[in-house]
């Protein structure tokens, strides 16, 4: 992965598909992943979606962001039982906390959703570069300041990565003590490196701002890319299982599989 992409270069078949059929095939991991409540269906995109990361080289892109999908998946499993009444046995009674089987199904479930789109999203961004991504969308007749907006979103993400590594290490060097205490003492201990990630972040795009103005960026101009590629007879079968894939899973959520 490179300071401001994480795209992945590799050989692999996801690689050489046009971006418009892979996004159709992550869109399919999206759906699968959104549509079931039950963690069990919930389960099989995801690790669909992990197991291609993983093959097409995406590891240190998902070691990089682990820490923030672990996070989200325990407060995922902690909030989201609140949105849901009780049903079932009783699975876990620790004085005040009780959690039925349905209040910690719904969060399982809840939680892995986001962990699919977390995990699809950056199986998207391993295979496709940004150029390819914004060209892709461009050619499926989004407008290109969308488009433009997509690919500055992700040339960005790595540096506000290597920006929170930075405001990490320095707020250690100053005595900022990470890894001690419990799960919430230590998730409350990142609060402070918060303001400063976040006024370098916009300081970056305050600076690409004004670079654009200053080079007179106009996205309601006609664009052309160099290196637009075509659909091929593979791109065209991912996309068609893709969208059964898609026709599959809402009929199956129609039919009652997969629900709570």
């Amino acid at each position: 992965m490179s300071a401001t992409s994480l795209y992945v270069d590799r050989g692999t078949w996801i690689h050489r598909l046009d971006a418009r059929s892979t996004l159709a095939f992550v869109l399919a991991i999206f759906v699968s992943g959104y549509i079931f409540d039950d963690p069990r269906f919930a389960a099989v995109p995801l690790v669909v979606a992990f197991v291609s990361l993983i093959a097409v080289g995406g590891w240190p892109n998902f070691k990089r962001l682990s820490p923030i999908v672990a996070a989200l998946f325990v407060v995922g499993l902690v909030v989201w039982p609140l949105f849901t009444g009780p049903g079932g046995p009783t699975v876990i009674d620790l004085g005040p906390l009780v959690l039925s089987e349905r209040e910690l199904l719904f969060a399982l479930g809840r939680s892995e959703r986001i962990a699919v789109f977390i995990v699809g999203g950056l199986l998207f961004v391993t295979t496709t570069s940004n150029e390819e991504i914004v060209s892709g969308m461009r050619q499926l007749g989004i407008p290109f300041a969308f488009c433009f907006a997509v690919g500055t979103a992700l040339r960005l993400f790595p540096t506000f990565i290597d920006a929170a590594g930075t405001v990490k290490q320095a707020q250690e060097a100053r005595g900022l003590d990470l890894s001690d205490g419990n799960l919430i003492e230590r998730l409350r201990s990142f609060v402070p490196l918060l303001v400063p990630v976040f006024m370098t972040a916009f300081r970056n795009v305050n600076t690409q701002s004004m670079a654009l103005e200053a080079r007179g960026f106009d996205t309601r101009r006609d664009r052309t890319f160099y290196g637009a590629s075509s659909m091929g007879g593979i791109d065209w079968a991912v996309t068609v299982a893709s969208l059964v894939v898609i026709v599959g899973v809402v009929g199956l959520r129609l039919a009652g599989y997969g629900t709570l």
